[in-house]
């Protein structure tokens, strides 16, 4: 009977393009794109993730496929809510005795108003609770970091959406930066590069495609190569060819030049003794965005600090959350900040 109403803590890392879900004792117990699919007519969830992903360009009128988050941030609160709550359906159960506590990531910097449709959605989804835990603190915890020493710790978080660089001491943030720019911005980069210099135009999933494949920001990164096809702006037709891993550092250039000026205007206003802390411990990247061939080599060669990727970067933003519940420097903060 008392495993029956045993509180359920869920971490959830509600990402532009991949939403993650942690539950202390199982891991990871959801991660897939955040998508869903809802039925206009009837307002219903038809399907959610990978399902909803696959749907898409293949559906009826009636039926939508929706991708809710922008930004790191809700777009459309309903489907946002309707995604949640099927997630949550599938991962904890549903039960009228006892709800699920909640620690949902946010990018530093959020509205109050952004702030809200979390709440609002989280409750809407089956939440009993809800908590807020901005992505870096998240992302550190997850990394494996100690954030409760009185010392310095640079995060680096580049989720689908967003990029976060914030600079951790006692629990709390104590510098942050936030951008609009994720692993959605690199894609974007590489299709209006062949677009423009090339000449060919592309769908979007072939953008992802090479990122992934061939993609590398650092002249000392990967050599590769692949065929692409796509349509010729010149001549309307099919055609294809053949790019390199040097197009794509030349496509990418833009994106990574504005994450590097973000880590250091943050560096710079950050207080001497935790930089001295930096210098000594380094950086640690995290997110999906870190695993981007050669980034923590361009990183560490602009700012001079030693640069790692942490283990597990793409999911560490989740672990952390689910694993906030746990530390209680962090809730004390988090409580407080509630109140």
């Amino acid at each position: 009977m008392s495993r029956l109403f045993t509180n359920v803590d869920v971490g959830i890392d509600l990402g532009t393009a991949n939403l993650l879900l942690f539950q202390q004792g199982r891991g990871i117990v959801y991660n897939e794109p955040s998508m869903v699919a809802i039925d206009r007519v009837h307002g219903k969830v038809v399907a959610v993730g990978r399902r909803a992903k696959d749907m898409m360009g293949k559906t009826p009128d009636k039926i939508e496929v929706i991708q809710p988050l922008a930004g790191g941030v809700v777009a459309d609160y309903e489907a946002t809510a309707g995604m949640l709550g099927a997630v949550l359906a599938r991962v904890v159960g549903r039960n009228l005795f006892f709800k699920p506590r909640a620690m949902v990531c946010i990018p530093t910097g959020v509205t109050s108003v952004e702030k809200r449709a979390v709440l609002q959605a989280c409750a809407q989804a089956g939440a009993a609770k809800t908590f807020l835990i901005e992505e870096p603190l998240a992302a550190a915890i997850g990394a494996g970091l100690d954030v409760r020493d009185a010392v310095g710790t640079m995060i680096v978080d580049i989720g689908g959406g967003t990029t976060d660089v914030a600079v951790i001491s006692l629990g709390g943030i104590v510098v942050s930066r936030a951008l609009r720019i994720g692993g959605d911005k690199f894609d974007e980069a590489i299709a209006r590069y062949l677009k423009k210099d090339l000449n060919v135009q592309i769908a979007e999933n072939v953008a992802e495609e090479i990122k992934f494949k061939i993609g590398t920001v650092s002249r000392l990164g990967m050599h590769g190569d692949m065929m692409v096809r796509g349509r010729d702006n010149i001549t309307g037709l099919p055609t294809a060819l053949r790019i390199t891993s040097r197009d794509t550092m030349k496509a990418m250039s833009e994106p990574v030049g504005q994450i590097l000026s973000c880590i250091r205007s943050v560096l710079e206003i950050t207080p001497p003794d935790l930089a001295s802390d930096i210098i000594e411990k380094g950086i640690t990247l995290t997110g999906g965005g870190a695993l981007l061939d050669g980034l923590a080599d361009v990183i560490q060669s602009d700012t001079h600090i030693k640069t790692r990727v942490a283990e597990n970067a793409q999911e560490c933003v989740a672990i952390g959350a689910g694993k906030a519940f746990s530390n209680p420097l962090v809730m004390e903060m988090l409580t407080h900040q509630r109140n």
